[in-house]
């Protein structure tokens, strides 16, 4: 009755603060929705770059995904003008926009897309709009696309460091960057066929919207990059025009409707969702992100930085507290992540585990759930993919690094005094014998068949069938579905109505949604950094890529050995 009543309230308040806002002006109609799409467009609200806490978080990925649906609902909204520029996102985010575009489409508004010069990124999404139009002194830098696999031996020998390193699994080519020059047979076969498999992605679905033939769309970006009048002839956009000039068209094309700016569309928009929320029952659920490396701790980092990945301690508690309350429903797990620690990986799944064990979880995968990004999703009842998410990778790497040339270098030695014969397995000074190479061997391997264990049990196949697609082989979303190692394409999106679909609730019908990690606040991390007695402390390992700080501070490895850039 109480919650019936603060309800009521609530919604009184909406009703009147909208009444006081259109009696001062403030609520004027509009007919089209002007946004920008650019930056990075983070996963988890936290994930917001240098000194996130000295400046208001900026809209996320879900956040844009939301504005995109409610417009997409608007039964005011005839089109949207989007100015897109400098996206810093890969395949399954930018697919996921693309779905979002296409919904806005067979909403019957028109969506325009202007771009002052676009990359490949840019260009991918813009080619899901109705119209494109191009800056004159633009250009269209569609150059095709590179995967970059860097390869640390020289640099390691160099130092004196060697890599101590052994892999379960053909293609687990993580450990190669420490101990080859070069990529191997299996690493480059992989690579071949995950990159054959995202181009062709990106030639059919520019040519399928744009309604030019595949052949077209690769000869253009062969010839790339291309000036405006180029991208024109070659009707890749349909207009070369200015951003004022691209609106104004826009504008006539709906019989002068008037324009509203995102920043004041997204309030309004909020409390319209709010007034449905108040009517009914209330509906909760809870989305959890895994990004970014998977570790145990992940230390702490300076105020300055980001987030520093997936650590499972705090992911624990985020488990704990949305098995204990009661008002969360269902969940939804997103996954962006390359792998990480073994150990990590293998706690994460129990918390995801035991929470699948009390109420329906689902995993939703980003541009990367490869390794340990994989190994927890297999505690989710159903799992989604884009067409173009980095997936699988079910192999292990294991071993450590070996400094004692480094520390001879700069005149350090190191005596070592042991009981136990292999007491010194851990020293950084000490090299791998041949027993010692034998236990972290069988170590590697036991954990390999835990991970296919865990994969069969959640994907429901025989454990030599996993076997066959596991070895440590990256695959596209779209190649993975084909060999059952997700259940369905699809994103964030898909994944939430599901869950919606799993307690009982209409795809269409909003819930509340929090979401874990929880972001920490100034203050918080003020305290959490001790800013009274801080001391300043360099880590050179900082300098390092996350898969090179594994190898010195991790035993057994469950990480993804490449990136792929989009250019």
């Amino acid at each position: 009755m109480w919650r019936s009543l603060r309800s009521r309230v609530a919604l009184a308040f909406l009703w009147l603060y909208e009444w006081v806002l259109a009696r001062l002006g403030r609520t004027p109609d509009y007919g089209i929705l002007e946004l920008e799409i650019e930056g990075a467009l983070a996963e988890h609200p936290g994930d917001s770059g240098f000194a996130p806490w000295l400046r208001p978080p900026a809209r996320d990925f879900l956040g844009l995904l939301s504005t995109l649906r409610w417009a997409a609902e608007d039964p005011r909204l005839r089109g949207v003008l989007i100015r897109c520029r400098g996206i810093d996102a890969s395949w399954a985010r930018l697919q996921g926009l693309r779905r979002s575009l296409a919904a806005l489409r067979a909403a019957g508004k028109k969506v325009w897309i202007h771009t002052d010069g676009a990359g490949l990124p840019e260009y991918y999404l813009a080619s899901a709009a109705d119209r494109i139009s191009l800056t004159p002194a633009g250009s269209l830098d569609v150059v095709g696309l590179a995967s970059e696999s860097m390869f640390f031996l020289d640099a390691l020998e160099s130092l004196g460091a060697r890599a101590e390193v052994v892999h379960v699994g053909a293609y687990k080519a993580a450990g190669e960057m420490f101990t080859r020059r070069e990529m191997s047979a299996e690493h480059r076969e992989m690579m071949e066929s995950i990159i054959d498999d995202l181009y062709t992605q990106i030639v059919d679905d520019i040519a399928a919207d744009r309604g030019i033939g595949s052949a077209g769309v690769r000869d253009a970006i062969d010839h790339g990059p291309l000036l405006s009048a180029e991208a024109l002839e070659r009707q890749l956009i349909d207009a070369v025009e200015y951003a004022d000039e691209a609106q104004a068209a826009l504008v006539k094309s709906l019989s002068d409707a008037a324009t509203i700016e995102e920043a004041d569309y997204v309030p309004r928009r909020m409390r319209a969702i709010r007034k449905r929320l108040l009517r009914a029952p209330r509906r909760h659920m809870a989305i959890v992100h895994v990004n970014g490396t998977i570790q145990v701790d992940g230390g702490d980092p300076a105020p300055w930085a980001r987030r520093r990945g997936a650590t499972s301690s705090e992911l624990a508690k985020s488990f704990e507290e949305i098995r204990e309350r009661d008002d969360i429903e269902s969940v939804v797990v997103r996954v962006s992540s390359p792998g990480g620690s073994g150990l990590a990986s293998d706690l994460i799944w129990r918390e995801m585990s035991r929470t699948a064990a009390d109420k329906p979880l689902f995993v939703s995968f980003g541009d990367v759930a490869a390794s340990g990004g994989y190994y927890v999703a297999m505690a989710g009842r159903k799992v989604f993919a884009e067409p173009g998410t980095l997936t699988g990778s079910i192999g292990v790497v294991a071993g450590k690094a070996n400094l004692k040339g480094v520390y001879e270098k700069v005149g350090i030695n190191k005596e070592i005094v042991s009981r136990g014969r292999h007491a010194a397995l851990y020293s950084d000074y000490a090299p791998l014998g041949g027993g010692e190479r034998e236990r972290i061997q069988a170590e590697a391997s036991k954990f390999y068949e835990d991970f296919v264990a865990k994969v069969a049990a959640g994907r429901r196949m025989p454990a030599p069938e996993v076997d066959k697609v596991a070895q440590g082989r990256v695959w596209t979303g779209r190649q993975a579905l084909s060999r059952g190692l997700i259940d369905e394409l699809g994103g964030f999106e898909e994944a939430i109505a599901e869950a919606k679909r799993a307690i009982g609730v209409a795809v269409d019908r909003p819930v509340t949604v929090e979401r874990f990690p929880k972001p920490q606040t100034p203050w918080l991390l003020a305290l959490g950094r001790r800013f009274g007695g801080m001391s300043l402390r360099l880590d050179p390992l900082a300098l390092l890529p996350d898969p090179a700080r594994l190898v010195v501070r991790e035993r057994v490895w469950a990480v993804l050995p490449f990136r792929i850039r989009i250019r």
